[in-house]
């Protein structure tokens, strides 16, 4: 459906809410406009662009972990979603972007999460006008965002120098049918959906990796190993990536057992054929990566986390479209290769200085929001020092 059927259909109610949060940017747009967005958007994830990127990453890594002490139980959720909005924001503004300023942007982030979750479920606008706390909170911290995106936009206007980041490789893209750019209101808008869309997924996929790697000594042991034996303590660099193959292979597992976009809407433009149903034009259809990736006809023993069903040889047995964690088709996420650098980077960073152990009697347990994430990780912080790997 993502990808045979795909001129058949068109973004559906989930994304419809979301444009309310985050406007109409490539992430919620379809036909002309999303073709015409993704080609000014690709230039800015294209792999020169994104090494660039990565020592902005993994500098607020760094920093972030710097304030860990030996022995504290930490908040994995908390950490991570501070670390990748840190780690976005720098991207996006450059470096030196104050962490007040990324702060604030985090509270707009988890209010539009929760509203747009809400009303998704809820029929009808009327809901979205009541005088509820979560629609106030959502309109005060919305306001609040787009003056910080529009300050930095104006900013930049005034200082056309590509300084490396993410904002200039837009402010410089241009249409090449028309020669002209974004206009300041589509910017905030691509901006703002690269915020939302982009630091929520990867902080939960990476609280979930470390619960995982925590729960499974000997997932811990090889990943630790290849790293020590690949990095030796330094910096992730471009050319480490391929050969970081166990952590890959991790990060891939943990995206098919914890699928962070665990359902998508798609609406039907005409009426089709598909599977054998009948589908009228205008049919709202739901498609669920996390169900596909739990698929014992696709995946043996679908709820074991099983970093080696990555392995080359048995991939091969994994039927082509059956792993879509950033979706799939022309409206694949663009920034995939983004964000599994972004989790190289935070996982190679930390695992160099601290083990995640978690801590005795703590349930964890699956929350389907706007992303799925986890209720809370709780976990132990221990210095590498203090646990040699065996």
């Amino acid at each position: 459906m993502l990808v045979t059927h795909a001129e058949s259909f068109e973004r559906g109610r989930l994304f419809d809410k979301a444009t309310a949060a985050i406007g109409k940017g490539l992430v919620v747009s379809n036909g002309s406009v999303h073709r015409r967005q993704r080609k000014l958007l690709q230039p800015g994830f294209h792999r020169a662009r994104i090494h660039g990127y990565m020592e902005t990453i993994h500098r607020q890594v760094d920093a972030q972990i710097a304030g860990w002490s030996p022995g504290a139980h930490l908040s994995v959720r908390e950490e991570m979603h501070r670390l990748t909005l840190n780690a976005v924001t720098g991207t996006l503004f450059g470096a030196n972007t104050e962490e007040r300023i990324a702060a604030e942007i985090g509270d707009y982030i988890d209010a539009a999460n929760s509203w747009v979750g809400l009303h998704t479920l809820l029929s009808g606008r009327v809901f979205e006008r009541l005088p509820i706390p979560i629609n106030q909170a959502f309109v005060r911290k919305k306001a609040r965002f787009n003056e910080i995106i529009a300050a930095y936009i104006e900013s930049r206007r005034a200082d056309d120098r590509d300084q490396g980041d993410l904002l200039s490789a837009l402010l410089a893209a241009q249409d090449d049918e028309t020669g002209q750019g974004m206009s300041d209101e589509q910017l905030r808008m691509e901006i703002s959906g690269l915020f939302v869309a982009g630091s929520e997924t990867t902080a939960t996929a990476l609280t979930w990796l470390f619960h995982e790697v925590g729960r499974h000594p000997e997932v811990d042991a090889r990943l630790h190993a290849e790293l020590d034996a690949v990095l030796g303590g330094r910096p992730v660099t471009m050319e480490d990536l391929p050969r970081l193959q166990y952590l890959q292979n991790v990060i891939s597992e943990t995206l098919r057992r914890h699928s962070p976009i665990w359902v998508l809407t798609r609406r039907t433009l005409r009426a089709l054929e598909l599977a054998g149903t009948h589908l009228p034009a205008g049919a709202e259809v739901i498609i669920s990566p996390m169900m596909v990736h739990r698929d014992p006809r696709l995946y043996p023993e679908p709820l074991r986390f099983d970093p080696d069903r990555w392995l080359p040889e048995r991939m091969q047995k994994i039927p082509r479209h059956a792993f879509i964690p950033f979706g799939d088709g022309k409206h694949k996420c663009i920034g995939d290769v983004f964000a599994r650098t972004e989790m190289v980077i935070a996982v190679a960073t930390i695992a160099a200085r601290w083990r995640l152990v978690p801590v005795p009697g703590h349930h964890v347990r699956e929350v389907p929001r706007a992303v799925l994430r986890p209720n809370q990780v709780l976990m132990t912080a221990v210095p590498r020092s203090s646990t040699p790997v065996s």
